[in-house]
């Protein structure tokens, strides 16, 4: 049988392999007083030393270290504090530390294959990484061929890598394993016990946490105003049941068209009472069969109702969770894993999970607009202070189609009774053939197009997804015979697109902007894309007074104005890219 020893090693192991102790530390102490046959030590590598550093301290670690010693200063604490708060937590320190540590071992008689493995956290007591190293040790360790025993030593490192230890055994129940500490250095480990309550308790829920890329039988889920966490549990989960813990203020009848033909069944709660929702939830949930597999979405709702649901969990053996969509991952309460939540293509999810009754009857495609329309409209951009002139004289000609002609600062612009286009000026000789809303384009249209193609490059790249123009929203309503038609117009939003995550929804203004149209945006994000809902004022000049610009401020809204407008997109999307790959990082 191979006896695995799995332990992180800390500041008094580093400092005993330097001479700076009286002891050899609390791993030695392990080693001395049983057999192993692998030793595998965990070692914290800090994550933000960059390379030119790293590099110094590979050639600087062993002549300042061989300076104390010639010194006799192996016992001074400022020296050596010194010496270890520089050199600690880095591949320098790992490297001596393993040396070191297999010279001792030798020393003792011990056999075992001893290997460090750093591991780069953000910080000491980063919870989320230290979980992260632990899990992967162990699964490496479950994964090993033949019989093994595995003793997971608590005393090294910090109290949080301690107990994550301990949390991190509940997640391997068929693994044979032993947890061990040391109350004083130098003395002989002990084993320690793990209360039978977390044993029982974790098992049945553990194996659960395992089976979840095939989801839950039943899924609760927290409802309440915001319905984007219950959107994000269903496409995260497959579920055959889905249960919407709620208030009579909210119900869930909305969800259906996201689950489809499986089962959905609101618990109406008093939200404001942690005991009565526990109680609701474990009364329905032990009416389903002892192993169903049962998942419990906390994100939504009201704080009690967290705490009731949260309680109920761990009465049922359930497998409380939460997303955090603010750094797009879904945590599991009970074992601090967390997996990245799955990105929404389309801004249809978000339209229709906040806008009860509509949909978009309309919407405008990249691949519509020719490149004369394309070329018509990046020209209109370069000279929109001479357009500006033209709005007033087209309004006659923005709600009915009638000719019209006009010839001014250059630019001459025409429309025949045929709805035949003509544009001229500028290097501009176009015709179009039939375009009867050629008014509505001058007045304001462009500037939505405009702005759109400067999106695209994003979309194409992968930036941002679904980019659309021209969104309408209609009232579904049925006719005499019970078929769907489009009723009146509802909202028309000009431009929107998405990150996977949030909703953006761009107002294009080509006149000045007004404080009832920055209201109206916030209204629109706050309605259609919820607490994470993105608005941008996208104008050709900046706003000319300053109440609207405390608005837009005020409201939390984004500004792309005048001559800097492009490089205002690409700050925005560089800002998404770096925080997506920030996410991604800490994977």
């Amino acid at each position: 049988m191979k006896r695995f020893l799995l332990t992180w090693y800390g500041i008094t192991d580093f400092r005993a392999s330097l001479g700076f102790e009286n002891t050899d530390g609390p791993i030695v102490g392990a080693l001395s007083s049983e057999s192993y046959s692998d030793v595998i030590i965990l070692g914290y590598t800090r994550a933000d030393n960059d390379s030119s550093k790293l590099i110094e301290a590979q050639k600087t670690f062993a002549h300042e270290l061989s300076s104390i010693q010639n010194a006799g200063l192996e016992k001074d604490w400022k020296a050596t504090s010194q010496f270890v708060s520089r050199f600690a937590n880095t591949p320098a320190a790992h490297e001596h530390f393993e040396i070191w540590l297999k010279t001792k071992a030798a020393n003792l008689g011990c056999n075992a294959s001893i290997r460090l493995v750093g591991e780069k956290l953000r910080q000491l007591n980063d919870t989320e990484g230290i979980y992260a190293g632990a899990m992967r040790a162990l699964d490496r360790l479950e994964r090993e061929s033949g019989e093994k025993f595995v003793t997971l030593y608590l005393s090294p490192g910090t109290p949080v890598m301690a107990f994550v230890w301990a949390l991190a055994a509940l997640s391997y129940p068929e693994l044979k394993k032993r947890l061990i500490a040391s109350s004083v250095v130098g003395k002989v480990p002990e084993v320690v016990s793990l209360p039978a309550e977390w044993l029982k308790r974790n098992s049945a829920k553990q194996e659960a946490i395992r089976n979840i890329p095939n989801g839950f039988d039943v899924t609760f889920h927290l409802f309440g105003e915001q319905r984007m966490p219950a959107l994000l549990s269903i496409r995260q989960f497959e579920s055959a049941h889905h249960i919407f813990v709620n208030s009579k203020d909210y119900p869930a009848t909305c969800m259906q068209a996201f689950i489809g033909s499986r089962d959905l069944h609101e618990l109406s709660v008093d939200p404001w009472d942690d005991r009565t929702v526990y109680e609701q939830i474990t009364e329905l949930a032990k009416q389903f069969p002892e192993k169903t597999r049962i998942g419990i979405n906390l994100t939504g709702g009201t704080k009690l109702m967290f705490a009731g649901a949260l309680s109920a969990a761990r009465e049922l053996g359930a497998v409380p969770f939460y997303f955090d969509s603010r750094n797009r991952r879904v945590t599991f309460v009970d074992s601090l894993y967390r997996e990245k939540i799955r990105p929404i293509d389309s801004i249809e999810t978000f339209l229709r999970l906040n806008s009860d009754g509509l949909d978009i009857s309309d919407s405008t495609a990249m691949n519509e607009m020719s490149s004369d329309r394309q070329l018509l409209t990046k020209t209109l951009w370069i000279h929109r202070e001479k357009l500006r002139r033209f709005y007033r004289e087209l309004t006659d000609y923005n709600n009915a189609f009638k000719p019209f002609e006009i010839c001014r600062d250059g630019f001459i612009f025409k429309l025949d009774n045929s709805e035949r286009a003509v544009i001229q000026g500028y290097g501009l000789d176009l015709v179009f053939e039939k375009w009867p809303d050629f008014a509505k384009y001058l007045s304001g249209g462009w500037f939505e197009e405009f702005i759109y193609l400067q999106c695209k490059p994003y979309e194409d790249n992968g930036v941002i997804r679904d980019l659309r123009i021209n969104v309408k929203l209609n009232l579904k309503q049925e006719n005499a015979w019970g078929n769907s038609n489009w009723g009146v117009e509802y909202n028309e939003l000009d431009i929107t697109f998405t990150d996977g995550y949030s909703l953006y929804i761009v107002e294009c203004k080509a006149g000045n902007v007004t404080q009832e149209q920055v209201m109206k945006l916030q209204n629109l994000v706050r309605f259609y894309g919820g607490i994470e809902g993105r608005g941008i004022v996208a104008c050709c000049v900046p706003p000319n007074t300053e109440s609207a610009k405390k608005k837009i401020k005020d409201a939390r809204l984004m500004l792309w104005s005048g001559a800097s407008l492009a490089e205002q997109i690409k700050t925005m999307m560089n800002s998404i890219t770096a925080r997506a790959e920030a996410i991604e990082g800490t994977t």
